[in-house]
């Protein structure tokens, strides 16, 4: 079965929410204004790759949309939404075979946190699907929630970023994703066996 998460820009104020420009300064021991707007995206591209490395959401989005062509074939394998903590799902719809668009009701299917969805207690994945399954749903941790190691990782990328800004640096070697950030991430992600 093939997915897609539809990609949904950062709301705004998304960044700064999470992680204000003044911690940020801080974190880098800047003083001045003048790296205010580099600042800024720099933080917002860092916490778009925590995000993306570890498939959360570290503030609560709606809107998020996940699509694909079928549901599983059996009622105990479970769509996986591809970002936690899920908080609730808002739409479910497919195409009929007749071409049709279905509006499934959100409380025909389960789902946990981690982002598994399954159909709820006593009812079955729905049939006569010809595709295009889209569901919409939110996400993402409670203002201020967001755990301490995905936030130190956020800053420790935003430093990394703001002391290399090209893709090579001066002694010629490229900069890649420091240790760390991989570290501080590794235990948010899903392990796949």
């Amino acid at each position: 079965m093939i997915f897609e998460l539809l990609h949904a820009p950062f709301p705004d104020g998304y960044g700064e929410a999470i992680l204000s420009l003044d911690d940020c300064k801080l974190h880098l021991r800047v003083d001045l204004d003048e790296d205010d707007d580099l600042i800024a995206a720099l933080r917002d591209a860092s916490i778009d790759f925590v995000e993306r490395y570890c498939a959360v959401k570290l503030m609560a989005t709606q809107g998020n949309i996940w699509t694909a062509s079928r549901f599983p074939g059996h009622i105990t394998r479970a769509l996986k939404l591809g970002i936690s903590p899920v908080r609730e799902i808002a739409s479910v719809s497919w195409r009929s075979l007749t071409g049709d668009v279905v509006s499934g009701t959100p409380n025909r299917f389960s789902f946990t946190s981690r982002g598994d969805v399954l159909p709820a207690i006593g009812a079955d994945w729905p049939n006569m699907v010809a595709g295009g399954i889209e569901i919409e749903f939110s996400a993402g941790y409670d203002a201020g929630k967001a755990p301490p190691a995905l936030l130190s990782a956020v800053r420790m990328f935003l430093g990394h970023l703001y002391k290399n800004r090209e893709a090579v640096t001066d002694r010629g070697i490229e900069a890649e994703v420091p240790f760390g950030v991989r570290q501080l991430c590794s235990t948010f992600r899903r392990a796949v066996i």
